[in-house]
């Protein structure tokens, strides 16, 4: 779906995308062929104007961009799209504790050390 902003930003996605095909030395147009999509369409999605590809469409952009690496195209994809949360039926503890590390996500001024224990303790990848 088309965004409504005239100058998007770049997702994950988008970028790793390009940067791959850059690399090796491939035209939007054949990406996009191998694909079976236009090249505008592929275009969009590099510039972010459009979220990642499909996951059915991954098998046919690996081989057309063989330096690819499905789980980074699972990475980015999972980084490209916007996360909402619920709050409404959250106990108050619980929105506090969004609202604190929304804030701290915004100014992005955990250090190395947080983040890698607040992963630890919730249970993420430290």
């Amino acid at each position: 779906m088309p965004s409504n902003n005239a100058n998007p930003r770049p997702n994950r996605f988008g970028a790793y995308l390009r940067e791959k095909r850059v690399a090796a030395g491939l035209s939007l147009r054949d990406v996009a062929q191998a694909l079976g999509i236009s090249h505008v369409y592929l275009g969009e999605v590099e510039r972010g104007v459009r979220g990642p590809l499909r996951p059915e469409r991954w098998s046919v952009l690996l081989k057309a961009i063989p330096t690819l690496m499905r789980d980074e195209l699972e990475r980015h994809a999972a980084a490209s799209r916007p996360m909402r949360v619920d709050l409404a039926d959250a106990p108050p503890s619980y929105q506090d504790l969004a609202f604190a590390l929304a804030r701290r996500f915004k100014r992005r001024d955990l250090s190395e050390s947080e983040l890698s224990r607040l992963l630890k303790l919730l249970g993420g990848k430290p």
